[in-house]
């Protein structure tokens, strides 16, 4: 858990530029979709059709609306589709999901999203963009989770691994992942997204062997990352392992985002106004 609108990213806090509630939720979930060159237009709709059917689904919908141990049966949750290291668009901005309406409305919104690239194959710069994204929602929670999906090692943009640790350090609670495809040597590509994607607390990652597996695998993940304290069965746990020192990543971080990003790149919202 980190907070809100405060330089935690430059290692300077500075005061708030205006006060705003936030919402309470239980967990602020973050999708992150990979739309590179080697997912085909039909592996795209399957990958998409997962995550349609898994917030329609009952075991999702109800981890949600669960109010056991004092949650609030409420989530909020965003899903940004990613392919090379320029490349990278919310498709819908922070959902407040709290009842079967609103979750509902959701699914239909990713029905309806379209592609917007089919590039190379940047997480890192992906995982980079979606951290900033958290400190500007209008939400808070016990838990920020981030879900990385793809069918690839990357071979553009940030280092991925060390955006990985900077988000945690950052104060990103869990990121998890969920390997798609049989490109790889069994278990490959699976443990790439271990040892370079997952980290923090029940941190894990998931294996669909092919993207028709992909909504069944996500529709166990997603339930697991929103009751939190659950590793799949079938998922690898990521190890816990000791973060570099906060302050000399946080240092890090904005010259990774600043050559990244400068002036180069404006995230377009689906809304159809930049960010």
């Amino acid at each position: 858990m980190r907070y809100k609108r405060v330089g935690l990213l430059c290692g300077v806090l500075l005061t708030p530029l205006y006060a705003q509630a936030l919402t309470y939720v239980d967990t602020e979930l973050q999708l992150l979709m990979d739309v590179s060159g080697s997912v085909s237009a039909s592996e795209f709709n399957l990958q998409l059709q997962g995550y349609v059917d898994a917030f329609y689904s009952s075991e999702v919908q109800n981890a949600i609306l669960d109010t056991g141990d004092g949650k609030t049966g409420s989530i909020a949750v965003q899903l940004i589709m990613w392919s090379g290291a320029t490349q990278q668009s919310v498709m819908t901005d922070w959902f407040h999901l709290y009842d079967m309406t609103s979750i509902n409305e959701f699914a239909a919104t990713l029905d309806a999203l379209v592609r917007p690239y089919s590039g190379m194959t940047a997480p890192g710069s992906a995982m980079a963009f979606g951290g900033l994204q958290f400190d500007s929602n209008d939400f808070t929670s016990a838990r920020q989770v981030m879900d990385v999906s793809g069918d690839g090692m990357a071979n553009a943009g940030l280092e991925t691994a060390t955006v990985r640790d900077q988000l945690l350090a950052s104060g990103i609670d869990t990121i998890n992942g969920i390997a798609i495809g049989q490109d790889y040597a069994a278990g490959e590509l699976q443990q790439w997204y271990l040892d370079n994607i997952a980290g923090g607390q029940d941190a894990f990652v998931m294996n669909a062997t092919t993207f028709a597996d992909f909504g069944t695998a996500l529709e166990r993940k997603l339930s697991a990352e929103i009751q939190g304290g659950i590793i799949p069965e079938g998922a690898l746990a990521a190890p816990i392992e000791e973060l570099p020192l906060p302050a000399q990543l946080l240092l890090g971080l904005p010259l990774l985002l600043a050559w990244r990003w400068r002036a180069s790149f404006t995230p377009v919202m689906t809304t159809g106004w930049a960010v």
